[in-house]
C-alpha cells in the first residue's frame, strides 16, 4: 500500500481518499441500520385515513369467513391489521370524533363509522394534533364493522428506516467525525509535501528538496534542487571572477604602495596611502558581500553576547565615540561568530556615526527565541519609501563616493548577508523621535537548546 502511494499522483491520491471515504460512510450506515436487536428499533406513524377507510370497506364487503384471508393480505412489514371480536372497549360513536381537526379527517374518510384511536392504551382522539410524527409505541386505529366486530390497523416504519431515524443524532455525529478526519487527512496529504518543500526552499536545505509524496511534489522538489545547483554554480562563478579581479588589483595595489614610499612630499604620500587603503577596503567589502568565506564561521557558532558587546563598546569609546547601551544581556548567548558580530556591529555603528549625528544607542532585547540588537541614531532619517534601497548593494542615498562620507554602499548589504548566514535578519525603520533604527536579529542559542 505504501509503495503504491509513493507512485501515485496527487489526483489519484485525492480520488482514492474520496472513494475510501464513500466506502467507510456506506459501511457505517449499513452497520447502524443492520446491527442490533430488531424488536426495539421499530417506529410507528399514524395510519393514513384513506388507507384505513379502504381496508374497512374491504372487510365490510367480504363475508366474515374470509376475514382471516383479508388480514393476511393486508399484513406486511409496514402495516399490521388485526380483528377484534369485542369492539365495546375500543370503538367510539361518531359524535365523539369532532374534538380536533385531525380527528375530523378520520371522520370524513370513514364516513360516519364509529372508530377509536389509541396509543399506549389511552384514547388520543382529542389530541391527535399534539402527537409526534414518529412514536416508539404504535398508534391503533380501531373501526367498528357491521357484524359487531372491529378491525385494528397500525402503521409501522420499516426496520432499517426506523433504526436510522432513531439513531439519527449518532449517525450525524459519526458522519461529521468521519468527514473531519478525512478532510484533515486530505489536507495533510495535499499540503504536507508543499509545506516541507517551501520550508526547504526558504532555508536553502538541499536535503529537504528531496521530498516524499505525490509524483508532482517529487518533480517540483527535483526542479528546485536543479535550480539551486545552477544558482550556486552562478554564485561560485561570480565569486571566482571577483576573487581573480581582486587578486590582480591587490598586486597593483602592492606595487602602488611600494612606489608611494618614493613620494617626497609627506602630505601627498599620506593622501596616496589613504586612497590605497580605501581601495583595499573596497575590494575586501566586495569579496565579503559576494560570499562570506569560511573565516566567518558556520551555523554552530555560539558567542557570549555581553562580552562581545563590551569589547566593541570599549574599542569604539577609545576612538572617542559616544555610544550608549540600553538593556542587560549578561549571560545571553547568540548563534553567531565573534568576527561576524563585530563586522555587523562595526558597519551599523559606522553608518549611524556617519549619518546619525552624535547620539548613538545600542538596545538589546530577546523574545521568542530571538535576540534583537537595535542600533539607533538621532539623525535626519530616511524617507520610508527609500528604506529598502539601503540594503541593496552599491546603493547609496548620499551621492559622494568618498568612504568618509558614504563609502560605496556595501555596509548594510554586508550586514544583511552575514545575518542571513546565521539565520538572522536586518530591518530598517525610522524612529518616531527622529533618526534611523537598524534592528539586527540573531537566533538565541539558549532558546534553541531548550527547544
Amino acid at each position: 500500500m505504501l509503495s503504491w502511494l509513493g507512485r501515485t499522483t496527487l489526483r489519484q491520491r485525492i480520488g482514492a481518499i474520496i472513494l475510501l471515504h464513500a466506502l467507510l460512510l456506506t459501511g457505517m450506515l449499513v452497520a447502524f441500520v443492520r446491527l442490533g436487536p430488531k424488536d426495539h428499533d421499530r417506529l410507528y406513524m399514524m395510519p393514513v385515513p384513506d388507507r384505513v377507510a379502504a381496508i374497512v370497506t374491504a372487510f365490510e364487503r367480504a363475508p366474515p369467513e374470509t376475514y382471516p384471508d383479508l388480514v393476511r393480505a393486508f399484513q406486511d412489514d409496514r402495516q399490521n391489521v388485526r380483528l377484534l371480536e369485542d369492539r365495546a372497549p375500543f370503538v367510539r360513536a361518531d359524535a365523539d370524533t369532532a374534538r380536533s381537526d385531525a380527528a375530523a379527517r378520520y371522520r370524513q374518510a370513514l364516513g360516519g363509522r364509529p372508530f377509536r384511536i389509541e396509543a399506549n392504551g389511552h384514547d388520543i382522539l382529542g389530541s391527535l394534533a399534539e402527537q409526534p410524527l414518529f412514536s416508539n409505541s404504535p398508534f391503533r386505529v380501531i373501526v367498528a364493522l357491521p357484524n359487531g366486530s372491529a378491525v385494528e390497523i397500525q402503521r409501522a416504519i420499516p426496520t432499517p428506516v426506523s433504526r436510522f431515524l432513531k439513531r439519527l443524532t449518532i449517525v450525524g455525529v459519526a458522519v461529521l467525525v468521519l468527514d473531519i478526519l478525512v478532510i484533515f487527512w486530505l489536507a495533510a496529504l495535499t499540503t504536507g509535501p508543499v509545506e516541507r518543500l517551501a520550508r526547504a526552499v526558504r532555508q536553502d536545505d538541499p536535503d529537504g528538496l528531496v521530498t516524499h509524496g505525490p509524483r508532482e511534489m517529487k518533480e517540483l522538489g527535483g526542479a528546485f534542487l536543479q535550480m539551486r545547483m545552477r544558482l550556486h554554480a552562478l554564485l561560485d562563478e561570480r565569486t571566482r571572477i571577483i576573487a581573480a579581479v581582486a587578486h590582480d588589483f591587490r598586486t597593483y595595489l602592492t606595487r602602488l604602495e611600494l612606489r608611494s614610499d618614493f613620494i617626497d612630499d609627506e602630505e601627498q604620500r599620506a593622501l596616496a596611502e589613504r586612497d590605497l587603503l580605501e581601495m583595499r577596503n573596497l575590494i575586501d567589502d566586495a569579496l565579503t558581500f559576494a560570499r562570506p568565506g569560511p573565516e566567518w564561521g558556520g551555523q554552530g557558532a555560539v558567542i557570549d553576547l555581553h562580552a562581545q558587546l563590551a569589547e566593541v563598546l570599549h574599542t569604539r569609546r577609545e576612538m572617542g565615540e559616544q555610544i550608549r547601551l540600553v538593556g542587560d544581556c549578561v549571560g545571553w548567548r547568540a548563534k553567531v561568530t565573534p568576527l561576524a558580530l563585530r563586522r555587523m556591529l562595526a558597519n551599523l555603528l559606522d553608518n549611524a556615526d556617519r549619518y546619525g549625528g552624535t547620539a548613538v544607542t545600542i538596545a538589546v532585547a530577546r523574545a521568542g527565541g530571538t535576540i534583537f540588537l537595535s542600533v539607533e541614531d538621532d539623525g535626519p532619517g530616511v524617507p520610508d519609501d527609500r528604506l529598502p534601497e539601503l540594503v541593496e548593494p552599491f546603493m547609496r542615498l548620499e551621492s559622494s563616493r568618498a568612504r568618509h562620507t558614504g563609502g560605496v554602499g556595501l555596509g548594510l548589504s554586508i550586514v544583511q548577508a552575514l545575518a542571513h548566514r546565521f539565520g538572522g535578519t536586518l530591518r530598517l525603520e525610522n524612529r518616531q523621535e527622529g533618526g534611523l533604527r537598524a534592528i539586527l536579529t540573531l537566533p538565541d542559542a539558549d532558546a534553541t537548546a531548550v527547544t
